[in-house]
């Protein structure tokens, strides 16, 4: 084994352990249980979320056909594991292996990574192995002055890996408004290049299905999370925000 990859094994191993231990005692959630309907009854879109997080539940459930807590949530688990081996390389990536460990381990340490998306069944796990594998494109691709050729056909990969994003959760779609926003800023010569808008073209269309269902269900996904959240309604509670962080 790489010497460099020894401490990220070993992270890797004791938290999959406890992960692992917590799965297999702690009984499934009202949310879990109602995110398992995803994968008994599959559609292109379900009320309040895309259909990944369902088709996740088939795939290592053997579309449900073994039942039992543990493989409901091994999902879950794979993707914990792989998730902190994705933030390890991105560390390295922006600066070397001890920014690598150092986010491994922040990614470890929080309760909303590695536990609520870690161990639960939620629309959270696929959206972010599906968004940490879309920065790791990112740091390669947006800060190419030259929109090389290679860059470009990673830019058109980038767009499937945001609609993917898109079909586990809704909020991915904020990656194309945090891509706009820096190119804007740092880069504008990728607003030349129609592999920026090609790539926002794949997005949608891997998304489409979602919009499909939701046309033929009178846009119900939207309507529902509209009516949940308004800031003119609900004013913004600072004392939340400091729960978030702090949950972080």
């Amino acid at each position: 084994m790489n010497p460099k990859y020894r401490p990220l094994f070993l992270l890797i191993l004791i938290s999959s352990i406890i992960r692992l231990l917590i799965a297999s005692l702690v009984e499934l959630g009202n949310d879990e249980v109602y995110y398992h309907t995803y994968a008994l009854f599959p559609e292109w879109s379900h009320f309040d979320h895309p259909p990944m997080v369902g088709w996740f539940i088939q795939l290592f459930s053997a579309n449900t056909f073994l039942h039992s807590q543990l493989l409901m949530r091994s999902s879950s688990l794979f993707l914990a594991a792989v998730n902190t081996w994705l933030i390890f390389e991105l560390g390295c990536r922006i600066k070397n292996e001890l920014t690598g460990i150092y986010a491994a381990l922040l990614y470890t340490a929080s309760i909303y990574t590695s536990l609520i998306a870690g161990v639960f069944i939620m629309p959270d796990t696929p959206q972010l192995f599906f968004w940490l594998i879309a920065l790791y494109l990112m740091i390669d691709i947006l800060p190419d002055k030259d929109t090389v050729p290679s860059n470009k056909r990673r830019f058109l990969l980038l767009g499937f890996i945001i609609g993917l994003a898109m079909l586990s959760k809704y909020t991915s779609v904020f990656l194309w408004g945090g891509i706009g926003l820096y190119l804007l800023v740092f880069n504008r010569n990728w607003f030349k290049s129609a592999s920026l808008y090609a790539a926002g073209i794949i997005s949608l269309i891997v998304f489409s299905p979602v919009l499909w269902w939701n046309y033929k269900n009178d846009f119900i996904s939207f309507t529902f999370h509209e009516d949940r959240v308004s800031l003119l309604d609900s004013p913004i509670r600072l004392d939340f925000i400091g729960t978030e962080i702090l949950g972080e």
